[in-house]
């Protein structure tokens, strides 16, 4: 199987997921009235943090922290409508990245509805840096249901590690070996994804757009990026564990 071009992917997830709605085009979003607007994004943070996302709270309690996450520089990488970001606004100086400008002006959309200002953002570009941040200049990167549906994802990662500081975090929501099994029936495969014949049936499974989805586990993640980042926590947030968290540490 051939993986989708950057071009590809950016035109799929122009389409963001709304958390239990459906994946509705940044177009038609932005087309709303702020009454119609405001009602989809206030049911999408209900869906995720009273839903099965968050099962005994552990997407909370692991990813989001809200508790213990205040004063901090935040980047929300792949933010599709931003609600991680949203929510952590209110005590956090939040900065969002996506992969399509549509999805950017959504975000922005929700965030000044809701009270706060226009979060600055960038467009991810399809080669290193990616993005133009500054070394150092963020506490918290969130990269919830994003790093797995990136091809390559070292180089990105390792950009990452450059924005971050020593001690700093990079918190994933990503899917899990549970996922591949669910979805196939099979064991997750080692190498490529694509190249294995369940390709296909794995990641339309879990999404109706985007043409790549990849699987981790903490041992995957720990190979891939422990060069640059300890794996400090990783436990499912969902009741089946076909959604895995993780929070890594900056070395």
């Amino acid at each position: 199987m051939s993986v989708p071009t950057f071009a590809a992917r950016r035109k799929a997830w122009s389409s963001p997921p709304v958390d239990d709605i459906g994946y509705l085009p940044a177009e038609d979003l932005l087309a709303m009235d702020d009454h119609a607007f405001d009602a989809i994004i206030q049911q999408a943070v209900i869906n995720r943090y009273s839903g099965w996302r968050n099962w005994r709270e552990h997407w909370t309690n692991l990813l989001t922290r809200w508790d213990i996450t205040q004063g901090k520089r935040i980047l929300d990488y792949g933010c599709g409508i931003g609600l991680e970001g949203l929510i952590l606004a209110k005590r956090n100086t939040v900065m969002l990245a996506d992969i399509a400008p549509g999805n950017l002006e959504v975000a922005k959309r929700a965030f000044v509805l809701n009270g706060h200002r226009e979060p600055p953002t960038w467009v991810i570009k399809e080669k290193k840096p990616f993005l133009e941040v500054a070394p150092g200049d963020l506490d918290i990167i969130l990269c919830l249901g994003v790093l797995h549906h990136i091809p390559d994802p070292v180089p990105v990662v390792e950009g990452m590690a450059s924005w971050v500081k020593p001690g700093g975090e990079l918190r994933h929501m990503v899917y899990s070996n549970h996922a591949w099994f669910k979805a196939t029936g099979s064991a997750p495969p080692e190498g490529p994804v694509e190249d294995h014949v369940m390709f296909t049936e794995y990641w339309t499974h879990w999404d109706a757009v985007g043409g790549y989805a990849d699987w981790y586990d903490r041992a995957r993640l720990e190979s891939r990026f422990g060069e640059w980042f300890d794996v400090a926590d990783c436990r499912p947030v969902t009741a089946k564990s076909e959604y895995l968290g993780a929070v890594m540490v900056r070395r």
